[in-house]
């Protein structure tokens, strides 16, 4: 940065403090005290200089077309000023509204002294150069150049696409954003109560940050309050809060052993219920294995007699049909030939019918055995109850603590 940029900024700081010193004083009575605090205070104001003018951040040489200061948080100083209006209105591109940066949002300048991003104007070249050729039929291809107008005071330029790729960086915007990035806005917290002022001090008693204004005002030394720097604050309170992170951790290490022990455990019981589970299922399925083939054999019994005695009925109902076909039969042809008064039918139809009453076929009807048979389960009642109750208290489940 140049001499003259230091000496604008170190005027504008010492303004400022001057200020805020000014507003705080118009609230207080006019005493002697005011004045040996003031004198102080210029004290501060003079000692702020003079960190100013030896740090090195800022006295780097122009070996270039920009000077990009190294950033360095043990010395890095907070410039206050309106960082979001001179953001808007310096660093970003008017076209997309983009901070600019060394890439494609490069800040280009034009030649009426107008800054856009690189990007913005490829577009407009791009634009422009279709509009000229769905325009007329004698552009088969983009035009090798086309004429853009400034968005801001619509002064012309008719340039190709590689003469805008060499259109002049505008340095100043270049290091206003290296500026700005080097001025650590991102890690800087402001007072709500006093605007743009930065936390850069820590009140012990309030336990809280507080702005230059704020010790000023708010949290003087003499009514109690312990001012000091954030820095030395932090170096007083990091320990103290190292030594709460290990006890954390460690305890958060015990805790971490204790949920997987935990989870191991709710692990193994699942498998003991899982195998729990498919023992008792495998005794009882034994047990109605054992039930159900009994079933089956009593079941294999009972059929086994009945068809016995079913065989008998039919055996003896078949002989009985053909016995009463064979007589019907005869009776039939026997009463035809008499009623026809056929001699000779007469006689042999009568010979064949003796015949079929001589033949010794005997049909016995229902025996004794087949009207007395029925079949019945019997089960002892006793016996019954007895298994019930031995059912119902069989097995058991027995648990084991530790």
């Amino acid at each position: 940065m140049s001499k003259r940029a230091c000496s604008v900024l170190r005027a504008a700081l010492l303004e400022r403090d001057r200020y805020l010193w000014d507003c705080a004083a118009n609230r207080r009575p006019r005493t002697e005290t005011m004045t040996t605090e003031k004198e102080e205070e210029e004290k501060r104001l003079e000692e702020k200089m003079k960190e100013l003018e030896n740090d090195s951040g800022f006295n780097q040489p122009m070996d270039t077309g920009v000077v990009i200061p190294t950033p360095d948080k043990n010395n890095k100083k907070n410039l206050v000023f309106d960082e979001e209006r001179f953001e808007d209105t310096f660093l970003k591109c008017l076209i997309c509204r983009e901070t600019f940066d060394e890439d494609e949002k490069m800040p280009k300048m034009l030649p009426c002294h107008h800054t856009f991003c690189l990007d913005c104007l490829k577009q407009m070249f791009r634009v422009e150069g279709e509009f000229r050729r769905n325009l007329t039929s004698a552009f088969r291809s983009m035009p090798v150049a086309v004429k853009i107008s400034c968005p801001t005071c619509r002064e012309g330029l008719i340039a190709s696409e590689a003469e805008i790729l060499r259109l002049p960086n505008d340095h100043t915007v270049r290091e206003l954003v290296a500026f700005v990035r080097c001025t650590g806005k991102p890690d800087v917290a402001y007072c709500k109560k006093h605007q743009m002022q930065p936390l850069n001090f820590f009140c012990e008693p309030c336990i809280t940050p507080v702005c230059r204004d704020c010790t000023v005002i708010d949290h003087k030394e003499k009514n109690g309050h312990i001012v000091m720097n954030v820095e030395e604050a932090l170096h007083k309170y990091v320990p103290v809060l190292d030594e709460t992170l290990t006890e954390m951790e460690s305890e958060e290490k015990t805790l971490h052993d204790k949920r997987m022990a935990l989870e191991k455990a709710s692990d193994n019981l699942e498998q003991i219920q899982k195998e729990l589970g498919v023992q008792i299922r495998q005794t009882f399925d034994r047990i109605r294995d054992a039930i159900d083939e009994r079933e089956r054999e009593l079941y294999t019994a009972a059929e086994h007699e009945i068809d016995k005695k079913r065989q008998e009925i039919s055996d003896q109902l078949e002989l009985a049909l053909n016995r009463e076909e064979t007589f019907k039969s005869e009776r039939m042809k026997l009463n035809t030939a008499k009623e026809t008064k056929n001699i000779a039918a007469m006689f042999s139809n009568h010979q064949s019918a003796r015949e079929a009453l001589m033949e010794k076929v005997t049909v016995h009807g229902p025996s004794r055995a087949i009207r007395d048979f029925a079949v019945s389960f019997q089960f002892n009642s006793r016996q019954e109850n007895n298994i019930r109750h031995y059912i119902s208290n069989f097995g058991d489940v027995t648990f084991k603590n530790a």
